[in-house]
């Protein structure tokens, strides 16, 4: 008997994990769905999953709206091709705690069983003003949990087509604070389950892009301020730009890729225009 739930993630990158995705969450016997954002020709994945052929790469939170759509079970578990489950029952356990107008999490480990944390508090000024000089800080909190990273994320499927799912703002990175923030405004609650692990293996589910990753993050930043702290937006995107303007120049020798994110995080930012994604329309 199948599990009243539809599993789904976009695949963009390795075809092995995408594979593995496929394998282990068949076995579960939930209904498995993949947004094709890689324009493989052939995802050589289990016959039990289903594929929605590639239509441009519009980013993460695109193609996860699109797998919804295209479900019909009451629950879905949004996931990375590389989060997997690390028991036999962490989707039915998931799917027990789990209730109606909320958004859940669980704990996700890597594969050498260290705890990923998954949670975090939502981002203030502060936070990215202790950036200009080095690593952000951890907004993982012990807890507390503002929001859930979209790696695992579990909803009633009529709840997340009812705050419109993911905003088309961010390409990649922030549409999950993002949604769970609109989640929170409208009376959902965003939950944890401490009784139900996965494996989430960060990185290995999509081709490490560091250039795409670094300007879209910094994107995403800025827009989550512009759309739940815009009187403080202005202030941020100096912040973001000072950043960028520092890094680019002390990364120019010593990692090309990351000095080449970070130009691209100042220019989308002063013109207004997302960055593109390998694939996208406007993408380079």
């Amino acid at each position: 008997m199948s599990l009243p739930v539809t599993v789904v993630t976009v695949a963009f990158g390795s075809t092995d994990v995408v594979k593995h995705w496929a394998e282990k969450w068949s076995d579960t016997t939930a209904t498995c769905v993949i947004s094709d954002n890689g324009n493989e020709k052939k995802w050589d994945v289990d016959k039990r999953v289903r594929i929605l052929p590639y239509q441009g790469n519009k980013g993460f939170g695109a193609g996860i709206n699109r797998a919804i759509e295209e479900s019909d079970t009451p629950l879905v578990l949004i996931t990375n091709p590389d989060t997997l489950p690390a028991q036999y029952d962490s989707l039915s356990r998931l799917i027990s705690y789990h209730v109606r107008g909320s958004f859940t999490g669980a704990i996700t480990s890597n594969s050498s069983e260290e705890e990923v944390h998954s949670t975090g508090i939502f981002p203030e000024k502060s936070w990215v003003r202790s950036q200009i000089f080095k690593p952000a800080n951890n907004l993982w909190r012990k807890d507390r949990f503002d929001w859930i990273q979209g790696s695992l994320m579990m909803v009633h499927r009529e709840d997340f087509l009812k705050i419109g799912g993911f905003s088309s703002k961010y390409p990649l990175y922030f549409e999950d604070v993002d949604i769970c923030a609109r989640a929170k405004k409208q009376g959902m609650n965003i939950n944890f389950c401490e009784t139900s692990r996965f494996i989430h293996d960060e990185g290995s589910g999509a081709d490490r892009v560091t250039a795409t990753r670094l300007s879209c993050f910094h994107w995403g930043m800025l827009e989550f301020f512009r759309s739940f702290d815009p009187q403080n937006a202005e202030a941020v995107k100096k912040m973001i730009l000072a950043k960028c303007i520092l890094r680019m120049f002390s990364y120019s020798v010593v990692n090309t890729q990351a000095a080449k994110g970070y130009y691209l995080a100042l220019r989308s930012i002063i013109r207004g225009i997302a960055p593109g994604l390998p694939g996208s329309v406007h993408g380079k």
